[in-house]
């Protein structure tokens, strides 16, 4: 997997605070405040906290008024400014809601933010051949996505909508490394950029993502599924044995059945749950309910993001036990399943494996290729 070259923007927005009433800002620097509309500038002061608002349709920095959006500029690319305990670096952009809330955006270039975005994605401390592939999949990641969230004046949010950004408040050596050493590199195939995902664990078999986000009723067959080759999905044997390649997940009757009535069933009494239909990989399409003497289908994505996906793991359940009170639930792995295993690729880094044998394992005749930047 040797990369190849192409043209690719570099910098991203990303959404660090959508319509919030206020932020609090302490600058770390020799900071300005440009007005987006009639280009005066404004300083602050180093260490000095300012609150950011809207007044009146317009943007307040500190003591200082701007017509619209206001765009915070440091002195020198090492200087920082804090905002709720996270270290941004970057131009910080604030803009007026109608409402007179605040959104706050960073604006920095893509390296730049994968530095934010690794060491809370995967472990700092992992190996470095790990954190390569991450970082190659993240950035591919963030590239599919750019102006997603354009109505909102930003790319991509910092939170799981897209990815994890805590702006530079960890540093750490390898993720730094893992940066460096693939700088500008994504995936492809035939020469455009791949749909590369990743999560927790698989639980011994990565998913088609036509399979997890297909919403056809009845689900669509696997052989209708439009995924390229590198994203139909791996048998993966690394992540056994992980923390979260098993688990159970315990609920009472009660909460469940108050969980789907805020979720707009009108059913009174559960009476029992059991195992659906599976998608080929293993991953349940759904769940049969038994509510109010009928048998209902409830897709196993939306139960468990209504039950937490903390605690149903993921949709590759095994086994629905009925107890007197409620009902356990047993799976594998953690995540929608789909792309990159990140506890399969520790794994794989730690018997030696480099970070392109690594994505190979995981998107198969996927190329690597490197971005040109303007």
């Amino acid at each position: 997997m040797e990369p190849e070259t192409v043209r690719a923007p570099t910098i991203i927005a990303v959404g660090i605070a959508h319509k919030v009433p206020e932020l609090r800002i302490l600058p770390q620097g020799s900071f300005s405040v440009i007005d987006q509309k009639t280009g005066e500038i404004k300083r602050l002061r180093q260490g000095e906290e300012s609150t950011v608002r809207t007044e009146t349709g317009r943007i307040r920095v500190g003591p200082h008024r701007f017509r619209e959006t206001a765009r915070l500029l440091p002195g020198k690319p090492e200087e920082f400014v804090l905002i709720g305990g996270r270290k941004y670096r970057g131009n910080l952009v604030f803009q007026p809601n109608k409402d007179g809330s605040v959104t706050a955006i960073d604006e920095l270039d893509i390296e730049d933010y994968l530095l934010g975005v690794l060491p809370d994605e995967m472990a700092p401390d992992w190996p470095v051949e790990a954190l390569k592939a991450q970082a190659v999949v993240a950035r591919t990641f963030a590239l599919n996505n750019l102006g997603k969230y354009s109505t909102s004046g930003y790319d991509v949010s910092d939170d799981s909508r897209s990815q994890i950004y805590a702006g530079q408040t960890v540093q750490s050596e390898r993720v730094e490394a893992a940066v460096r050493g693939t700088r500008g590199q994504v995936l492809t195939w035939q020469g455009k950029r791949l749909q590369a995902y990743f999560h927790s664990c698989c639980g011994g078999r990565t998913m088609d993502p036509a399979e997890v986000w297909d919403r056809t009723d009845p689900p669509a067959p696997i052989r209708s599924s439009k995924s390229p080759p590198p994203l139909k999905g791996v048998r993966d044997r690394y992540c056994r044995g992980t923390p979260y390649y098993e688990w159970t997940a315990y609920f009472r009757a009660e909460d469940i059945m108050k969980t789907l009535q805020r979720h707009g069933w009108n059913a009174l009494t559960l009476d029992n749950l059991r195992i659906g239909r599976r998608h080929p990989a293993g991953f349940l399409r759904d769940l049969h309910v038994h509510a109010d003497r009928e048998w209902l289908s409830l897709p196993a994505e939306d139960f468990r993001r209504w039950m937490g996906a903390g605690d149903i793991k993921s949709t590759h359940i095994t086994r629905v036990s009925r107890g007197k009170k409620g009902y356990e639930f047993q799976g594998y792995g953690y995540g929608h399943g789909v792309g990159m295993c990140q506890w399969g690729a520790r794994r794989q880094a730690e018997d030696g494996r480099a970070y392109r044998e690594i994505l190979d394992h995981y998107f198969p005749g996927a190329a690597l290729t490197r971005l040109e930047t303007p």
